[in-house]
Formats: structure tokens, sequence, C-alpha cells
């Protein structure tokens, strides 16, 4: 997997809580993504990633989850399967990485 420095970074982070700065299309979601990755492949664990919103989800972190598995084929050869309708990536080590929105229903009672 090709990584940059944002990559980097955040990989070898020691603090508990890391803050990415940057503008749009800086690389930010794409580097955690592949930190993400790179964790689920090395250890068992649930990852959740949450958005807006589904189709923000889909239009951002989804695509770039894709595009990242797609180009490095260690990362394809760890994943077991990946469930489109529920948006989880299964992982032969039992990690599954999944993406959430906080949009709240109007319709559910609370």
């Amino acid at each position: 997997m090709e990584t940059g420095i944002l990559f980097k970074y955040n990989y070898n982070a020691t603090a508990p809580v890391v803050i990415n700065q940057g503008g749009t299309s800086s690389g930010k979601t794409y580097a955690i993504q592949q930190v993400l990755f790179c964790l689920a492949c090395t250890e068992k664990v649930v990852i959740t990633v949450v958005g807006q919103d589904i189709p923000n989800l889909k239009a951002g972190v989804l695509r770039d989850a894709h595009n990242i598995c797609e180009r490095s084929q260690p990362l394809q050869q760890m994943i077991k399967n990946f469930n489109r309708t529920d948006r989880v990536f299964e992982f032969r080590n039992g990690s599954a990485g999944s993406t959430s929105s906080c949009q709240r229903n109007p319709f559910k009672s609370s």
C-alpha cells in the first residue's frame, strides 16, 4: 500500500487523540483509513467510522476505502468479505470495519 506523510504521522502517533487539520481534499480521510485498515489487519478490532449522513459516507469514506482496497493486493487478501448492504468490511482475522451515520431519524422514538 502506497502511503504518504499523513499516514506516517497518524500511524506512529502515541497520543490517545490525534487531530488532523487541513482543507478539503488534503488527504486526511484517506490517510486515516489507511491507518485503520492496517490496524484491522494486524490485530482483532472493531472499527466504526461515523459521518454526517449515509450519502456523504458513500461519497467520501466508502469511495476512498474501496480505492485503497483496489490498490493493495495484500489488503485484498486480508479482507474476507464486504457486506454492501450494511457497509461492513470483514477481515480474515475477525476484525470488522463499518460506517454509520450520526444523523437522527425523526421518525424513530427515543
